[in-house]
């Protein structure tokens, strides 16, 4: 399976999860959570998850449609390093299509951490009134940033090393 059709996947299945989780929660919906885990924000339960719908599936797609795109951009607008190596023509190709596949792990990685934040809204409406578990809050940021830091070291050394 492609990364790209792993990301359509995702989408998919964050969208399901969402509106699955979410026609539980209650009208209002605490939306946003201030210092202590307090809610200090609502919406109303249809705004919240159109809004999570639109951050967790659209958002990634966005972010992941440039690096798509990238295989149709003449080699003049990208920067890489040592960019006559990498897009020599018995390497173009592969190297494009792993900038590709990198835009789209990027959309999968965060696609999921904003499912894990969804989980914790619908978590944190398990009491009364509404508590987000900040430690699982920092916690799944903390991943997350271990994540995008990993990402960005593989993507970072790909092109130190010639194959």
């Amino acid at each position: 399976m492609t990364t790209t059709r792993a990301l359509g996947l995702t989408v998919i299945g964050a969208a399901i999860y969402i509106v699955a989780t979410g026609v539980a929660l209650p009208d209002p919906v605490a939306s946003h959570f201030g210092a202590g885990g307090r809610a200090d924000g609502a919406m109303t339960r249809n705004a919240y998850l159109a809004l999570m719908i639109g951050v967790c599936c659209v958002l990634p797609l966005a972010l992941a449609l440039p690096m798509r795109l990238v295989v149709r951009l003449p080699a003049a607008f990208l920067s890489l390093p040592d960019k006559a190596y990498w897009l020599a023509p018995e390497r173009a190709a592969a190297t494009r299509a792993w900038l590709a596949d990198q835009g789209a792990a990027f959309g999968i990685l965060l696609c999921l951490f904003l499912c894990y934040t969804h989980t914790l809204v619908v978590r944190a409406h398990a009491t009364s009134p509404p508590h987000l578990d900040e430690r699982l809050m920092l916690g799944g940021l903390a991943a997350f940033g271990a994540c995008i830091a990993g990402w960005l070291a593989r993507f970072v050394l790909h092109f130190r090393v010639r194959r």
